[in-house]
């Protein structure tokens, strides 16, 4: 193959090649052993993401207990094909970290394309009862993007005015300042009011189902976004984003 590796094939597959070694490769796309190689390791990236390295871990080695039994029992032909087989599993495990990688990248993608800070509502009022200004000051702080400011301020006025809407505004504070952990924990307090409206409870539910995402943990991302895919506000874009994590 001209130029053209296994690795350049992956970066392919993931869409990650220049418009140059793109083009490098689809020009050599009628060549059978290019193909060839193009759909091993889309099979095995499919593979991967399905079952996971332990598991394919022990395919490979029921694979290989059952070579062994081969050589006495069967034909040697049967022998070297479940000996192809367990060494076609030992690539995908040298391939799976790869695709791995590729999925945290991916998954970092989805949020980068689907978060953008939450924007009060009219009813969100900029710190109604509170004394001390610890709320208009918080909004003012998260309204010029100073998002550590922000945090600090939501903090302290949650212990004064504590309103679902002031841990949502905490949480979506820690997210657009690269703390998903942090952002989890505000969110998730916001769903332990009993009189949240229901904007804000779906608002919290998208944004947890983000903040999951952000560090890879699909299946509780899963759990948020498939409780919005019946929404008005969110049924499209959470449809789209379980499609591409599934």
């Amino acid at each position: 193959m001209d130029n053209i590796n296994k690795r350049m094939i992956l970066r392919y597959l993931d869409g990650e090649l220049s418009e140059e070694e793109r083009l490098e490769v689809e020009s050599q796309l009628h060549l059978s052993s290019v193909r060839e190689y193009l759909d091993t390791y889309r099979n095995i990236a499919e593979v991967a993401r399905q079952q996971g390295e332990k598991k394919t871990w022990q395919d490979v080695q029921e694979l290989e207990a059952k070579a062994v039994r081969a050589e006495s029992q069967s034909p040697s032909s049967t022998k070297w094909l479940l000996r192809g087989m367990a060494a076609s599993l030992l690539l995908l495990m040298v391939a799976f970290p790869i695709y791995w990688f590729q999925d945290e990248q991916r998954n970092g993608r989805l949020f980068d394309q689907h978060y953008q800070a939450y924007q009060p509502l009219g009813g969100a009022t900029r710190g109604e009862s509170d004394a001390d200004l610890l709320l208009p000051q918080a909004f003012e702080a998260y309204y010029e993007q100073d998002y550590d400011q922000a945090i600090e301020l939501f903090t302290k006025a949650s212990t004064q005015e504590d309103r679902p809407y002031v841990w949502l505004y905490l949480g979506n504070a820690y997210l657009s300042d690269e703390q998903p952990q942090k952002a989890l924990e505000a969110l998730q307090r916001v769903l332990t009011y009993p009189d949240i409206n229901r904007k804000t409870e779906l608002r919290a539910h998208w944004d947890l189902g983000l903040a999951y995402l952000k560090l890879n943990n699909e299946d509780s991302a899963a759990r948020h976004f498939e409780l919005l895919q019946n929404t008005e506000d969110y049924g499209g874009k959470a449809k789209k984003i379980l499609q591409s994590i599934y």
